[in-house]
C-alpha cells in the first residue's frame, strides 16, 4: 500500500469555483439561497463511526521521529505495533501521558469519510468523560469531536440517562487510498475493514507522511 504520497486530512478540498452561467436572476437568486444554506451547514459529507466490541489494549508514548522536535510525537501501540500517531507540542503530550489514561483497556473508534485521496480516517481512544475536568482540557490538541459521535451519545443520553459519558481522545490519521480500498461502494464496510487491520496487524498506510510534516509546521 502507498504510503509516500499521504494526504493531509484537515484539508477541505478545492474550493467551488466561481462561474455566472448567464441564467435569469431568479435562478441565480434560488442558486444563493442554496448556497446560503450550504454555508451555514458547511458541506455534507458521508461519514460512519465505529467502535471496538471489546476495550483493546493499548499504550501511548512520545515517539522519536526525525522529521519532528523532539518529544513532539505520541505514539499508539497495540502489543509492539506502532498503529497510529499524532503530533503535538511536547507540553500537551506530557499532560495526556499524566492522565493514565491507558492504564486500563478501552474501546477504539473510528470516524471515517471519503475524500481524496480515497478514505480519511481518524482512530480515537473512547474513555470515560469524568477520568479529566472538561474546563482543564478542553483545548487540548489531543480530545478532538466527533460531531456525529457526539449527536449519537446525546441521543443515547435522552434514552438512557445511566449510560456511561465517553468522551474521543485522537490517537492518529489513517489515510486508505481509492485503489487500495477493498468496498468502495460501501463506505461503513470499508472503515470496519481499515479498523480490523489496525487491531490484527493487517497492511495499512497510516499518514505519517505530509500529514504528519504539516502538523509539525504549525508546531
Amino acid at each position: 500500500m502507498k504510503s509516500d504520497d499521504a494526504y493531509d486530512p484537515f484539508a477541505d478540498g478545492d474550493e467551488p469555483d466561481d462561474e455566472f452561467d448567464g441564467d435569469d436572476i431568479d435562478d441565480d437568486e434560488e442558486d444563493e439561497d442554496d448556497d446560503a444554506e450550504d454555508d451555514e451547514d458547511g458541506p455534507q459529507r458521508p461519514a460512519v463511526f465505529i467502535t471496538t466490541a471489546q476495550p483493546v489494549s493499548i499504550r501511548v508514548d512520545r515517539l522519536d521521529d526525525d522529521r519532528a522536535p523532539d518529544g513532539s510525537v505520541l505514539g499508539a501501540y497495540i502489543g509492539d505495533r506502532l498503529v497510529a500517531r499524532s503530533a503535538m507540542e511536547p507540553e500537551a503530550i506530557e499532560r495526556l501521558l499524566g492522565l493514565g489514561l491507558f492504564q486500563q483497556p478501552v474501546p477504539l473508534g473510528l470516524f471515517a469519510y471519503e475524500e481524496d485521496p480515497g478514505l480519511q480516517c481518524r482512530l480515537f481512544a473512547l474513555v470515560p468523560s469524568g477520568t479529566f475536568s472538561e474546563s482543564a482540557h478542553a483545548d487540548e490538541p489531543w480530545k478532538a469531536s466527533v460531531p456525529s459521535y457526539e449527536d449519537a451519545l446525546k441521543a443515547s443520553d435522552d434514552e438512557d440517562d445511566d449510560g456511561p459519558q465517553l468522551e474521543t481522545i485522537l490517537l492518529g490519521h489513517i489515510v486508505r487510498f481509492a485503489a487500495d480500498r477493498k468496498h468502495p461502494d460501501d463506505l461503513a464496510a470499508e472503515a470496519v475493514d481499515v479498523l480490523h487491520k489496525i487491531l490484527t496487524g493487517g497492511t495499512l498506510s497510516d499518514a505519517n507522511s505530509k500529514a504528519i510534516d504539516d502538523l509539525l509546521d504549525n508546531l
